[in-house]
């Protein structure tokens, strides 16, 4: 494929050298500018937690890479089915996927965004895919679209919409976090406050080194298992590959800032442990492990951590609060803007993948009463 008076390159390469592939992808993040999820500190922490063998996908321009990408490779667990299934920065192994990947894509330079993903799409169906799968998310919509161009056929597997609030919109706007907040907003959070200021002292506790944020994740553990359940597809925290990664994680990103845990207390009272990132300048709320023991059903402990977090980054000149995927009410009250993400199946068009996907469509509309499944 022709840019400008350069053609992209693509090739694909089997379990590639990870110390070169850490040198070349840290050079075109540096350029890219990526969401969080496509940086080295989150891709290599993937790599040695999660991953065992891969494939690279690597876009250059003359010498120049262009765009990068990692696949694993899953077989399919139907008896005599030889076709595999390739995950773009995931594994297909549930378990391991609990580490929620979002705003999945190529690392790619951004002046050449759309037409080098085409070009890698095209090299990974053509000498990889075949009659396979190729699995992409959690990302912008129809962000690989292109595949379709190219002849593919798309199947929605999950969707969702992701939420944030642009911090830049209301400096811009000269209003404060309690101006852009609906009237309910605002009520719910100061009668919280009050409540909890009728407690002690409300205090912030960044932590400041690995030991500390460690600490915070081990305090986090059981108020999550508590909430969301300790049994598999439940809380991450009952998954010993998700705690082997954010260990990993921690590790590596706290020194530097990138990954910041806060504890909020109300005197000696804990409100909740928030596990955000921050990167580019944005702040990703990731994971909160909140306090719902104490009995009084007027203290907000996610509203009020949120608030109070948020109205720190104001003050940090971040531009944006990322809440990501999830249609919850506390993303809904903060965030000024919304755009879908979803997870897609793309597969070139094949007898037997129609049959299978018929027989898919036709046991949905039987399960969902004849609603028609999502494209």
């Amino acid at each position: 494929m022709e840019l400008g008076n350069h053609s992209v390159q693509c090739d694909i390469s089997y379990n590639p050298d990870r110390d070169k592939l850490a040198k070349t992808w840290r050079q075109l993040e540096a350029q890219a500018q990526p969401s969080f999820f496509l940086s080295w500190l989150w891709i290599g922490s993937w790599l040695d937690s999660c991953v065992e063998d891969c494939y690279l996908v690597e876009a250059c321009m003359g010498s120049e890479v262009v765009g990068l990408g990692i696949l694993v490779a899953q077989k399919s667990k139907l008896p005599f089915d030889s076709r595999k299934s390739y995950y773009l920065h995931r594994t297909g192994d549930p378990e391991r996927d609990k580490l929620c990947m979002e705003y999945n894509d190529f690392l790619l330079l951004p002046q050449y965004a759309e037409k080098v993903r085409t070009a890698m799409l095209s090299t990974v169906f053509l000498t990889l895919v075949g009659n396979g799968t190729l699995v992409v998310g959690a990302s912008q919509a129809g962000l690989f679209d292109s595949a379709l161009d190219l002849g593919a056929e798309r199947r929605c597997v999950w969707d969702s919409v992701a939420y944030k609030l642009d911090l830049n919109s209301l400096r811009a706007n000269q209003m404060s976090l309690d101006q852009c907040l609906s009237r309910s907003g605002r009520y719910q959070i100061k009668r919280s406050l009050k409540r909890y200021e009728s407690l002690g002292e409300i205090t912030i506790d960044t932590a400041a080194s690995v030991e500390a944020a460690l600490g915070m994740l081990a305090v986090a553990e059981p108020y999550h298992l508590e909430r969301w359940g300790d049994q598999p597809g439940q809380s991450g925290f009952a998954n010993p590959t998700f705690k082997h990664f954010h260990h990993c994680l921690i590790q590596r990103g706290t020194d530097s800032g990138e990954v910041v845990l806060h504890s909020i207390f109300a005197g000696d009272e804990l409100i909740g442990v928030i596990y955000n990132f921050h990167y580019g300048n944005q702040v990703y709320f990731y994971l909160s492990a909140l306090n719902y023991r104490l009995q009084d059903k007027h203290l907000k402990p996610g509203l009020t951590a949120h608030y109070l977090l948020i109205n720190q980054a104001l003050s940090q000149g971040m531009d944006s609060y990322d809440f990501m995927a999830g249609a919850t009410r506390y993303k809904q009250t903060f965030a000024n803007s919304e755009s879908p993400v979803a997870t897609y199946h793309y597969q070139l068009p094949h007898f037997a993948l129609r049959v299978e996907g018929s027989l898919r469509n036709l046991k949905q509309r039987i399960t969902n009463g004849n609603r028609p499944s999502p494209s």
